[in-house]
């Protein structure tokens, strides 16, 4: 098997070549939401990325009206599973969008009916990440491409080439920014971003940051927030911020994360260390004055056994995270209000790994 860098997928490979699949992890009762705590909120869709290789990639969406869960909805409404090793989840419009990095396609579904739409196969390329501007959807590969799908007639419009290994992505600035993690070079790492000019969708430059980027969001001022892993031995994760005014990056913080996500001026962010197991408090990040407005975002002693999403309800800011447990067993959404309570928890499939909010 070919040595790959540690993304999602192979996070769960590494963990499942360490331990026994007969790992028994101490999972609670889920505490389902009751009608009054959905706050506006349809539902939400989790993407479950399954352990990679066994096919068994799902999607849950629990239906707050009806308070009804459905853990693999996919497969009921359109007579097949979604394949296997789901890296990411998005909607635009009306459409959910899957990307499935080993079965090496794009799944386009109708949010409100979660009915297929069109099935993209991407063979060959290994399909990571995708992002969204202006009726066009742009999917990172680690062939090395960035793809240019126009959301209206789902055809691949533009096709070009970023750097080693592309992973994450994202727009600011009218440009595109793809995080090279040079991951399929193990352990010989890329350490660039490329900024891709979305007129010319040609590459204009590199930037170069901390070893191995991966994660990328942009904030409401246009600066684009990144995540590098680092080697995972003596180089740290690491978290970054570019000017996409200038292109350069413009600060390092002095904190390592695995994950995070943006709502407004804050981010939420958390790390995990897959070498003894143990995972940082949730903290929140003023993004103005770059200062943390909670060390530990959860103030009821509930434990996050291994943190493996971050979601913020657009509504009421709730914030949602996932627990993987062992990578091997259902995993758990749970619900924490605002003030950091939990509210409730729902049981989903293995290893969910993006969550989608249905307003």
């Amino acid at each position: 098997m070919k040595k790959f860098f540690l993304t999602r997928t192979t996070r769960i490979v590494a963990f499942c070549l360490t331990f026994s699949l007969f790992f028994i992890s101490c999972k609670k009762d889920p505490i389902l939401p009751t009608p009054t705590e959905n706050s506006g909120l349809k539902g939400i869709y989790v993407l479950n990325q399954g352990v990679w290789n066994m096919n068994n990639c799902s999607l849950s969406y629990y239906d707050f009206k009806n308070e009804k869960m459905e853990k693999d909805i996919f497969l009921k409404k359109n007579g097949r599973g979604l394949g296997d090793t789901g890296n990411d989840l998005k909607k635009y419009g009306s459409k959910l969008y899957i990307i499935m990095s080993t079965t090496e396609s794009l799944e386009i579904v109708n949010a409100d009916n979660c009915k297929s739409i069109k099935q993209i196969l991407l063979t060959g390329k290994g399909p990571q990440f995708i992002a969204f501007h202006q009726n066009k959807a742009y999917v990172s590969c680690q062939d090395g491409s960035v793809l240019c799908i126009d959301t209206t007639s789902l055809e691949i419009e533009r096709t070009t080439m970023a750097g080693n290994t592309p992973a994450g992505i994202c727009v600011a600035n009218g440009k595109l920014y793809v995080a090279n993690s040079g991951g399929l070079n193990y352990p010989h790492y890329d350490n660039t971003v490329s900024v891709i000019d979305l007129n010319s969708f040609t590459e204009i430059k590199k930037i170069e940051v901390v070893l191995n980027p991966y994660l990328l969001q942009a904030d409401m001022q246009g600066n684009v927030y990144l995540v590098s892993n680092g080697n995972y031995n003596d180089i740290p994760s690491s978290f970054q911020r570019i000017n996409s005014q200038t292109d350069e990056v413009v600060k390092t913080f002095d904190f390592a994360i695995s994950n995070f996500t943006i709502h407004g001026n804050y981010a939420y962010l958390y790390s995990y260390d897959f070498v003894t197991e143990t995972a940082s408090g949730i903290k929140v990040l003023d993004l103005t004055n770059d200062t943390f407005v909670q060390e530990n975002f959860i103030k009821d002693g509930t434990k996050i056994n291994t943190p493996y999403c971050i979601a913020v309800n657009p509504k009421n800011l709730d914030v949602y995270i996932t627990d993987v447990y062992d990578f091997t067993t259902t995993g758990d959404v749970y619900c924490f209000s605002k003030e950091g309570k939990k509210k409730f928890s729902l049981e989903v499939g293995i290893n969910p790994s993006s969550i989608v909010f249905i307003k």
